[in-house]
Protein backbone atom coordinates (compact mmCIF):
# COMPACT_ATOMS: atom_id res chain seq x y z
CA UNK A 1 0.00 0.00 0.00
CA UNK A 2 3.06 2.30 0.34
CA UNK A 3 4.13 1.61 -2.97
CA UNK A 4 0.66 3.32 -4.27
CA UNK A 5 0.30 5.86 -2.02
CA UNK A 6 4.39 7.20 -3.06
CA UNK A 7 2.76 6.61 -6.74
CA UNK A 8 -0.33 8.39 -6.09
CA UNK A 9 1.39 11.28 -4.06
CA UNK A 10 3.91 11.74 -7.37
CA UNK A 11 1.57 11.62 -9.63
CA UNK A 12 -0.31 14.40 -7.72
CA UNK A 13 2.82 16.33 -7.43
CA UNK A 14 4.03 15.97 -11.26
CA UNK A 15 0.15 16.77 -12.36
CA UNK A 16 0.30 20.34 -10.04
CA UNK A 17 3.91 20.73 -11.94
CA UNK A 18 2.60 20.48 -14.90
CA UNK A 19 -0.16 22.75 -14.49
CA UNK A 20 2.06 25.39 -12.70
CA UNK A 21 4.79 25.55 -14.99
CA UNK A 22 5.42 28.48 -17.56
CA UNK A 23 6.51 26.50 -20.48
CA UNK A 24 4.13 24.58 -22.30
CA UNK A 25 7.03 22.18 -23.49
CA UNK A 26 7.80 21.10 -20.42
CA UNK A 27 3.91 20.68 -19.21
CA UNK A 28 3.89 17.96 -21.62
CA UNK A 29 7.11 16.55 -20.72
CA UNK A 30 5.55 16.33 -17.18
CA UNK A 31 2.14 15.04 -18.53
CA UNK A 32 3.73 12.00 -20.13
CA UNK A 33 5.93 11.39 -16.45
CA UNK A 34 2.17 11.50 -15.26
CA UNK A 35 0.93 8.47 -17.54
CA UNK A 36 4.00 6.66 -16.45
CA UNK A 37 3.44 7.00 -13.14
CA UNK A 38 -0.71 6.03 -13.87
CA UNK A 39 0.81 2.86 -15.88
CA UNK A 40 2.85 2.05 -13.28
CA UNK A 41 -0.21 1.62 -11.12
CA UNK A 42 -2.24 0.09 -13.46
CA UNK A 43 -0.16 -2.48 -13.56
CA UNK A 44 0.36 -2.92 -9.89
CA UNK A 45 -3.78 -3.10 -9.86
CA UNK A 46 -3.43 -6.31 -12.09
CA UNK A 47 -4.36 -4.69 -15.52
CA UNK A 48 -1.49 -5.18 -17.85
CA UNK A 49 -2.88 -4.31 -20.65
CA UNK A 50 -4.44 -1.26 -19.66
CA UNK A 51 -0.64 -0.32 -18.57
CA UNK A 52 0.49 -1.39 -21.53
CA UNK A 53 -2.17 1.15 -23.33
CA UNK A 54 -1.17 4.09 -20.95
CA UNK A 55 2.51 4.06 -21.36
CA UNK A 56 2.22 3.22 -25.18
CA UNK A 57 -0.73 5.93 -26.28
CA UNK A 58 -0.77 8.38 -23.98
CA UNK A 59 2.89 9.01 -22.60
CA UNK A 60 4.36 8.10 -26.50
CA UNK A 61 1.62 9.06 -28.92
CA UNK A 62 -0.45 11.46 -27.33
CA UNK A 63 3.28 13.06 -25.61
CA UNK A 64 4.18 13.02 -29.34
CA UNK A 65 1.09 15.16 -31.08
CA UNK A 66 1.39 17.60 -27.65
CA UNK A 67 5.16 18.26 -28.50
CA UNK A 68 4.21 18.71 -32.26
CA UNK A 69 1.43 21.11 -32.20
CA UNK A 70 3.67 23.20 -29.35
CA UNK A 71 6.04 23.44 -32.22
CA UNK A 72 3.52 24.63 -34.59
CA UNK A 73 2.33 27.16 -31.97
CA UNK A 74 3.25 31.07 -32.01
CA UNK A 75 5.49 31.98 -29.01
CA UNK A 76 3.90 31.93 -25.46
CA UNK A 77 3.31 35.60 -24.01
CA UNK A 78 3.44 36.64 -20.55
CA UNK A 79 0.26 36.89 -19.09
CA UNK A 80 -0.29 39.69 -16.47
CA UNK A 81 -0.30 39.10 -12.65
CA UNK A 82 -3.85 38.84 -12.43
CA UNK A 83 -4.53 36.38 -14.98
CA UNK A 84 -1.10 34.33 -13.14
CA UNK A 85 -3.23 34.40 -9.57
CA UNK A 86 -6.34 33.76 -11.59
CA UNK A 87 -4.83 30.36 -12.45
CA UNK A 88 -2.99 29.35 -9.54
CA UNK A 89 -6.64 29.89 -7.68
CA UNK A 90 -7.93 27.61 -10.01
CA UNK A 91 -5.10 25.25 -9.41
CA UNK A 92 -5.91 24.94 -5.80
CA UNK A 93 -9.82 24.51 -6.26
CA UNK A 94 -9.03 21.71 -8.61
CA UNK A 95 -6.62 20.14 -5.94
CA UNK A 96 -8.55 20.23 -3.20
CA UNK A 97 -11.35 18.80 -5.04
CA UNK A 98 -8.85 15.68 -5.94
CA UNK A 99 -7.69 15.35 -2.19
CA UNK A 100 -11.61 15.10 -1.61
CA UNK A 101 -12.04 12.92 -4.04
CA UNK A 102 -9.03 11.11 -3.16
CA UNK A 103 -10.65 10.05 0.28
CA UNK A 104 -13.47 8.81 -1.39
CA UNK A 105 -12.11 6.87 -3.96
CA UNK A 106 -9.61 5.17 -2.07
CA UNK A 107 -11.89 2.58 -0.27
CA UNK A 108 -13.30 2.25 -3.61
CA UNK A 109 -10.33 0.96 -4.76
CA UNK A 110 -10.29 -1.12 -1.61
CA UNK A 111 -13.58 -2.44 -2.59
CA UNK A 112 -12.34 -3.28 -5.74
CA UNK A 113 -8.91 -5.47 -4.20
CA UNK A 114 -11.56 -8.12 -2.86
CA UNK A 115 -12.44 -9.50 -6.09
CA UNK A 116 -10.93 -12.60 -7.29
CA UNK A 117 -8.13 -11.79 -9.76
CA UNK A 118 -7.91 -12.97 -13.00
CA UNK A 119 -5.49 -15.23 -13.59
CA UNK A 120 -4.16 -13.64 -17.33
CA UNK A 121 -2.67 -17.02 -18.45
CA UNK A 122 -5.75 -18.84 -18.70
CA UNK A 123 -7.93 -16.58 -20.67
CA UNK A 124 -7.20 -15.34 -23.98
CA UNK A 125 -6.23 -11.75 -25.08
CA UNK A 126 -9.53 -11.15 -26.08
CA UNK A 127 -11.28 -12.08 -23.94
CA UNK A 128 -9.79 -10.42 -21.29
CA UNK A 129 -10.08 -7.17 -23.11
CA UNK A 130 -13.47 -7.24 -24.83
CA UNK A 131 -15.16 -9.09 -21.50
CA UNK A 132 -13.41 -8.71 -18.18
CA UNK A 133 -11.06 -5.46 -18.25
CA UNK A 134 -13.84 -3.74 -20.53
CA UNK A 135 -14.11 -0.42 -17.60
CA UNK A 136 -10.18 -0.57 -18.34
CA UNK A 137 -10.30 -0.24 -22.17
CA UNK A 138 -13.37 2.21 -21.97
CA UNK A 139 -11.16 4.75 -19.97
CA UNK A 140 -7.91 4.52 -22.06
CA UNK A 141 -10.12 5.05 -25.55
CA UNK A 142 -11.53 8.09 -23.44
CA UNK A 143 -8.43 9.52 -22.61
CA UNK A 144 -7.09 8.76 -26.22
CA UNK A 145 -10.29 10.38 -28.22
CA UNK A 146 -9.62 13.33 -25.94
CA UNK A 147 -6.04 13.92 -27.17
CA UNK A 148 -7.01 13.31 -30.44
CA UNK A 149 -9.92 16.09 -30.32
CA UNK A 150 -7.85 18.34 -28.25
CA UNK A 151 -5.11 17.92 -31.69
CA UNK A 152 -7.82 18.37 -34.17
CA UNK A 153 -9.40 21.50 -32.58
CA UNK A 154 -6.54 23.00 -32.62
CA UNK A 155 -5.47 22.48 -36.08
CA UNK A 156 -9.28 23.72 -36.74
CA UNK A 157 -8.42 26.73 -35.59
CA UNK A 158 -4.77 27.56 -36.96
CA UNK A 159 -6.77 26.92 -40.75
CA UNK A 160 -9.35 29.49 -40.33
Amino acid sequence: MTYHLVLFVLIILLALAAVMTENILFSAIILSLVSVGVSLILFTFGSPYAAVFELSVCAGLITALFISVISLMPKEKNLPKKHHLKSILISLVFFIIAVINWVYIIPFFESLSKYPQLNIHNYPLGQIIWEDRVFDLIGQICIFAAGVFAVKSFFYRQNT
